[in-house]
């Protein structure tokens, strides 16, 4: 008997940072900047799959395609759990840049997903930071359903994965406390519960931005947060106070995070359960 219940408090942050009206599609111009900007790293964690050219991935909550193009590179076929519709159409703009069609969509909530009807079972499941339902075993059981091998999740370590520079956090009136999310560490106890020990790696990393104004940099920053729009004023303000141009008249921010990758093979975890 586990004598702390992870699954409850992730799902108490969860709630806690959850806004019910964060519209996907309106933000998904920004976030394919970011995609644009990280391809180096997505190349690296693809890499680490160990992919083989027979493979099927399932691209779970795949955004823009940051993922699913180096992905569809190195594998037979991916398959794309994404239901944002303006999301989609970066995904399926990027793909075409590539030249990739081996590829297909399912857009739904991964929620929604009946495991083996609307999904069939792929040899390796992929998640980049996509774990947005509230029940965490649930929603982890039912990736391991969908894995003939091995199932992949990226994270990251820390109170919260884009976390503001202190200044800025005195001046919305906040403390890290305030603004914690669950990290790696409360999915990693929660398979732990369900018999899964994965495999896990932690690394430091350094992500260069850059944006045309302060206004752009703080759109970028406030559409990664639950901000109030008062909130979202102090940001924009606080950008336009410290962001200084180059020569060149862009301006560039490097943020310090802790991308880890949490993977497990299937054959080691086997029981009557199904799991």
């Amino acid at each position: 008997m586990d004598i702390i219940d992870y699954n409850l408090i992730w799902r108490i942050l969860r709630r806690k940072n959850n806004n019910p009206s964060f519209d996907w599609d309106s933000r998904a111009a920004s976030f394919n900047k970011a995609v644009l900007g990280g391809t180096d790293e997505a190349l690296k964690n693809v890499r680490a799959l160990g992919l083989m050219p027979t493979d099927t991935v399932l691209d779970m909550g795949a955004g823009t395609g940051r993922y699913t193009v180096p992905l569809a590179q190195n594998a037979a076929h991916v398959t794309v759990l994404e239901p944002s519709e303006g999301m989609l159409a970066f995904l399926n703009e990027n793909m075409k840049s590539a030249g990739l069609e081996n590829y297909s969509v399912v857009r739904q909530k991964f929620e929604d997903v009946k495991a083996g009807i609307d999904i069939p079972v792929h040899d390796v499941v992929f998640a980049s930071n996509s774990l947005g339902f509230d029940d965490l075993k649930a929603g982890l059981d039912k990736l391991n359903s969908l894995a003939k091998r091995t199932v992949n999740i990226l994270w990251f370590a820390g109170p919260m994965r884009h976390m503001p520079d202190p200044e800025l956090m005195k001046r919305l009136g906040a403390e890290a406390a305030d603004m914690t999310t669950p990290d790696y560490l409360t999915i990693v106890h929660v398979l732990h519960s369900m018999g899964i020990y994965p495999n896990v790696s932690v690394e430091k990393s350094i992500r260069r931005l850059s944006y045309d104004s302060p206004d752009e940099a703080s759109d970028f920053w406030t559409e990664r947060g639950n901000y109030t729009e008062e909130e979202r004023e102090i940001i924009r303000e606080y950008m336009k106070e410290t962001l200084i141009p180059d020569y060149s008249g862009i301006y560039r921010t490097k943020r310090v995070y802790y991308p880890v990758r949490i993977w497990w093979n299937k054959e080691d975890f086997c029981n009557d359960s199904g799991i």
